[in-house]
């Protein structure tokens, strides 16, 4: 039997009881990317974990916390990254690095953005507030920063609108994996990642240079 399953209470030791949070969390992560919001249950997250039900109400309080903390787990190593890229910005244009450290994120959770808009258009789970304001607002508010900053050190046009400058770059990093489950029907997910990387690094010389040939 599965060490984790029917475990009641608290894990005995510290290292049993990341462990299993972690089993949760992953289960958790790949049942709400699949299937809409209602349509996962506790009880089946527990099942597919291998683990006693009572222990997502120990360690989340509910399905709405563990939804909570499935993106908590996503986004902190992708926060971090972006508080690195936001130091070196004073130095050097970190445009580039900004755009692969997205691709990198969505190559590893492919369906992300798709529960995103599921969640923020169709209403798909309890957790909208939660991802408009402590996802969307603070990646918004990071970009607009990061972005004033480059333009002060000389690397972007000073003409151009930092706030437009946000939205232009969300389109330019968010549409290529919108085409994702398209391509995958397709073509195998090597291929489909090679098209994805090659789609970012054009949108990357957009960005930055436009289509214009320099005279």
């Amino acid at each position: 039997m599965n060490a984790l399953a029917k475990t009641r209470g608290r894990p005995r030791q510290e290292a049993d009881q990341t462990c299993c949070q972690q089993v949760i969390l992953d289960i958790a992560r790949k049942l709400f990317m699949k299937h809409p919001y209602e349509k996962v249950t506790t009880r089946r997250i527990a099942a597919d974990a291998g683990v006693d039900v009572a222990l997502i109400s120990y360690y989340f309080k509910s399905k709405a916390g563990l939804y909570k903390a499935v993106f908590d787990d996503i986004y902190s190593p992708f926060f971090a990254r972006l508080n690195q890229l936001e130091k070196a910005s004073a130095t050097r244009n970190t445009i580039e690095d900004l755009f692969m450290t997205i691709f990198y994120l969505d190559i590893e959770h492919p369906e992300l953005l798709g529960i995103i808009y599921k969640t923020l258009v169709l209403k798909d789970g309890p957790r909208r507030s939660f991802i408009d304001k402590s996802i969307l607002a603070y990646t918004d508010a990071f970009h607009i920063k990061i972005f004033t900053t480059l333009q002060g050190k000389g690397f972007i046009d000073p003409k151009l609108d930092v706030f437009l400058l946000k939205d232009s770059f969300n389109a330019l990093v968010m549409m290529p994996f919108f085409f994702y489950p398209l391509k995958r029907e397709n073509c195998s997910q090597e291929e489909t990642i090679a098209y994805l990387e090659q789609l970012y690094r054009q949108n990357i010389h957009l960005f930055l240079y436009g289509c214009v040939v320099d005279e």
